[in-house]
């Protein structure tokens, strides 16, 4: 069965008898994690099931957590045992949760960005693109590319985290404003190790150019006659 995104939803296992009885039939029950973890992914349960005369099916009910994370199928069993007036032939079934939520893709919003060199930071956005989960996550890092760290910006790294109606996140790159009359100069911004689902998309590697805003200084001589 689906796990759902939210709640708690019946997962039945069927208990049968081969035929019909003329005296009661009880068998107790159990369940027990298989990669599935009770607490986490579904409730622990145990008990007794009784057949009455003449019943052939009862129903072993067994709740599953709903979540909006992304992670493979998961699954647990149903266990039978201490059978009274029947054998038990087949004493354990498996349940498997299906998951039902995906990560996205992640990728920058453009490949390339600018920013005046005497603005304070440059704003960089990465985007989901479908997926519906929570706990999405991708590293980002800057390198020099014509521009160096601690001289002309602020080397940034770090993880961004998606929630599951999340579909666009920032990070900002301080910027160091100098003086210098210098040509326009880039960091190169690299998006790696997705988790919790998530893909890369593309692009994953953008260009931020810092654009000059200094003028060359300017020369000049000063016409003036002197007398011998």
């Amino acid at each position: 069965m689906n796990e759902g995104n939210s709640g708690t939803t019946a997962f039945n296992f069927t208990v049968s008898l081969s035929a019909a009885f003329g005296q009661p039939v009880s068998v107790n029950y159990s369940t027990s994690n298989g990669t599935a973890t009770a607490g986490e992914d579904y409730t622990a349960t145990s008990g007794t099931l009784t057949f009455a005369v003449g019943e052939v099916n009862k129903t072993l009910t067994v709740q599953v957590n709903g979540d909006t994370f992304a992670e493979g199928n998961e699954t647990f069993t149903g266990n039978l045992s201490n059978a009274n007036n029947a054998v038990i032939a087949i004493g354990q079934g498996i349940g498997t949760i299906l998951n039902d939520d995906t990560g996205g893709s992640l990728q920058f919003s453009s490949s390339n960005y600018t920013v005046n060199e005497n603005e304070a930071t440059a704003t960089t956005t990465v985007t989901k693109i479908g997926g519906n989960a929570s706990g999405v996550s991708i590293n980002y890092a800057t390198s020099n590319g014509t521009a160096t760290a601690g001289q002309d910006y602020t080397a940034t790294s770090g993880t961004l985290i998606f929630n599951a109606i999340e579909t666009s996140k920032t990070f900002t790159i301080p910027i160091i404003n100098d003086s210098i009359d210098e040509p326009n100069e880039t960091v190169n911004i690299t998006l790696s190790n997705p988790g919790g689902g998530g893909t890369l998309g593309s692009p994953v590697t953008a260009v931020l150019t810092i654009i000059d805003d200094d003028n060359a200084p300017t020369l000049s001589i000063s016409n003036r006659r002197y007398r011998k």
